[in-house]
């Protein structure tokens, strides 16, 4: 290669370069049904919601211009499969995409963190599978590959974390096709399996079915349903309290609410099935799905904070669910894999072995909690009942004298949840973390270790002056606005003094690692 002209700011395109920087193994293309599934999921988010809405509403059709929205989402999805290349180097993963406004990313082995996969039945059929690859950069993945054949896909994991040495915690095995090779190799035995019991729970506890009969109250509402089948099919609220005694609606309601708990269940089986989690070398793996199987993989030493969540429910059958946050947060939302719960539900007993895979260095049990200062019960009362004054002000001019006892019950609520809180909330100090429990219905005990905790911030509001109190806040390297946050509020103004300098020190001491 000839010496490159230093004053030739714009003699060569990146976009070569790029080219140039790649092994010999060159570029690749996403399978040759990549359109059909691109173009199929612009069908069902466009094309059938507007035919829906053809068929049922009343009105003007103005919904057919909203399906004309699916032609250039097409061609998109075929400008998208002709461009896109990805390409192997020896030290990053090269991604080019776009005709006449090109782009191109490098992304570096070492930055990679996650290499997703999601395959519904369809995917199986054709052996092919959607890659999902993930960096600590933020909420979206840093590509899609939609779609990989299976023997591409394992060639870029193998590319990938070929340094990590770990590939035998997922194989070709895995994905189902005709094109998926076998291999004799017997997979990692996983530390943690769902259980059915743990299944009917989980399902039985998220109420899927009250949403499912949301969503149908709507469809009445909304394309004016109860209306047409009134015109069609008279009906005489006297004459069906005669046709069905009172006995009989009870029953048609007991058997309403069956039927809602059993599609509750049926969803958590189906998104649920075989969750599992294998942990290889410094990666946790997991796995689950009846139809639609999905994979996530979790590297232990990039985990910036774990929670342990019990809720009012789960508590009273002895279940509890751990979550975990990473750099990169959770690209995940619309799946049930690694990122939204690490485990979704487990009896409260098997806890410490499953925290001692996750996280060696952090336990939950034997913790010397530390309470905050012995006013902040009165400090949330003050503060719920100024708030309970809204509501009150604003029913108290239509209900008039009844507004006292409606104001005393939100102040016996507040009374109630403050003093629960109160005793509930407390934070702790080890060797290698720290750690904060909270909440009323939902209990929660969070913890960051200290090779983690980027910076740590005290704060005082003008009623926590008056009353020497102060707010103290840990931050990582985890995606802001996520509903794991590390906070203790209501502090004696000393003690957060003194947990802030113990836990500045602390950080000092450890290497911070990503």
């Amino acid at each position: 290669m000839e010496p490159r002209d230093p004053h030739d700011v714009f003699g060569r395109d990146p976009f070569e370069d790029a080219e140039a920087a790649t092994t010999p193994t060159g570029s690749h293309r996403l399978h040759p049904m990549s359109p059909v599934f691109e173009i199929g999921r612009s069908f069902f988010s466009l094309v059938v919601p507007g035919l829906v809405f053809v068929l049922l509403a009343s009105g003007d059709s103005y919904e057919l211009w909203y399906m004309l929205l699916f032609v250039p989402a097409a061609a998109v999805s075929l400008k998208r499969y002709l461009t896109l290349r990805y390409e192997l180097s020896d030290d990053h993963l090269v991604v080019r995409e776009g005709l006449v406004f090109r782009s191109v990313r490098h992304i570096p082995y070492d930055r990679i963190q996650n290499i997703d996969t999601v395959q519904n039945p369809l995917h199986r059929l054709l052996g092919v599978v959607e890659v999902r690859v993930e960096t600590a950069s933020g909420q979206e993945p840093e590509a899609v590959l939609r779609v990989l054949s299976v023997p591409r896909f394992m060639e870029l994991r193998a590319g990938v974390f070929a340094e990590r040495d770990d590939d035998e915690a997922q194989t070709p095995d895995d994905f189902v096709g005709p094109r998926a090779p076998r291999l004799p190799e017997p997979q990692p035995v996983p530390f943690f399996r769902m259980r059915p019991v743990d299944v009917v729970y989980f399902g039985l506890l998220s109420q899927k079915g009250i949403a499912v009969l949301s969503g149908l109250v709507f469809l009445l509402w909304e394309f004016n349903l109860w209306d047409r089948i009134e015109k069609r099919i008279p009906i005489d609220p006297e004459r069906l309290s005669a046709l069905f005694p009172a006995w009989e609606w009870l029953v048609i309601g007991v058997f309403i609410v069956a039927l809602l708990q059993v599609v509750t269940v049926a969803w958590a089986f189906i998104t649920l099935h075989d969750f599992h989690i294998v942990r290889s070398k410094d990666d946790l793996r997991t796995t689950c799905g009846l139809w639609t199987h999905q994979t996530a993989t979790l590297p232990r030493h990039r985990i910036q904070f774990l929670s342990i969540s019990e809720g009012l429910f789960p508590r009273l059958f002895g279940r509890i669910s751990v979550k975990a946050l990473t750099a990169g947060g959770d690209s995940t939302n619309d799946s049930q894999v690694s990122r939204k719960w690490l485990v979704p539900l487990v009896e409260r007993a098997a806890l410490d072995p499953i925290v001692r895979e996750i996280q060696p260095d952090v336990a939950f049990t034997g913790l010397p909690w530390a309470r905050v200062h012995p006013h902040a019960r009165r400090r949330m009362i003050v503060k719920g009942a100024v708030v309970a004054l809204v509501p009150t002000l604003l029913v108290a001019r239509d209900a008039g004298f009844w507004a006292v006892p409606f104001f005393a019950l939100l102040v016996l609520l507040v009374f109630v949840t403050a003093t629960k809180r109160a005793r509930r909330l407390a934070y702790a100090v080890t060797d290698s973390a720290v750690y904060v429990r909270d909440g009323v219905l939902t209990h929660a005990r969070n913890a960051v270790r200290f090779s983690k905790i980027q910076s740590i911030s005290l704060r005082q509001t003008p009623f926590d002056r008056r009353h020497r109190m102060a707010t103290v806040s840990v931050d990582t390297a985890g995606p802001g606005g996520s509903d794991l946050t590390f906070r203790i509020p209501y502090l004696d103004v000393r003690d957060a003094m003194r947990f802030v300098r113990t836990v500045r020190r602390r950080v000092e001491r450890t290497s911070f690692r990503w």
